[in-house]
């Protein structure tokens, strides 16, 4: 099995339409009305007046080498794949939160209906078919990509003006051009 695999993201190429968001939730069938939203696009605002700058950011699950939100949960509702996907089997989930507070990217949520946690899957069952994570196979600009992590690592800077520092978790996630 390939990976682990990461994302590669050109906030410049962004054009803020957040088609990865709508293939996000309609591929893994998040309902609306419950507070969660396993990517989504913020907007970073950069510098000091009168010289201010805004900047799109699209983000998700960055699948970390060392995932806080796993090592966090105490039932054990985190499962690394082979393949470095970190996915959480919210059937083991009493909705806690600990994950939540110990993932400094925000990547697990509370569904308001369910009251357990979930997060971004990186489309895992989709990766199984040979296919590409919903938000990155339909990027129009190519903004957001996706692939070996051997192939991105090395590419950008490994975090954003705003972001934590990357030392601990180690996230899967490379930012070209950045800020």
């Amino acid at each position: 099995m390939p990976g682990p695999y990461g994302w590669l993201f050109d906030p410049r190429l962004c054009i803020e339409c957040r088609a990865c968001e709508a293939a996000c939730k309609q591929w893994n069938s998040v309902p609306v009305g419950v507070n969660v939203r396993y990517r989504v696009v913020r907007i970073r605002e950069y510098g000091s007046w009168p010289n201010v700058s805004t900047v799109p950011v699209s983000s998700a699950c960055n699948h970390c080498e060392n995932a806080l939100c796993a090592r966090a949960c105490p039932v054990k509702a985190y499962v690394r794949r082979a393949d470095g996907i970190v996915l959480l089997d919210s059937s083991r989930c009493v909705g806690c939160g600990f994950c939540d507070q110990f993932c400094p990217y925000g990547a697990p949520q509370m569904n308001r209906r369910s009251r357990r946690m979930e997060k971004c899957t990186m489309c895992a069952d989709r990766i199984d078919r040979g296919l590409q994570p919903a938000c990155a196979s339909i990027c129009p600009t190519g903004a957001l990509t996706w692939g070996e992590w051997e192939k991105i690592r090395d590419r950008g800077v490994a975090s954003i003006s705003g972001d934590p520092t990357p030392n601990t978790t180690r996230p899967r996630i490379r930012y070209v051009h950045a800020p």
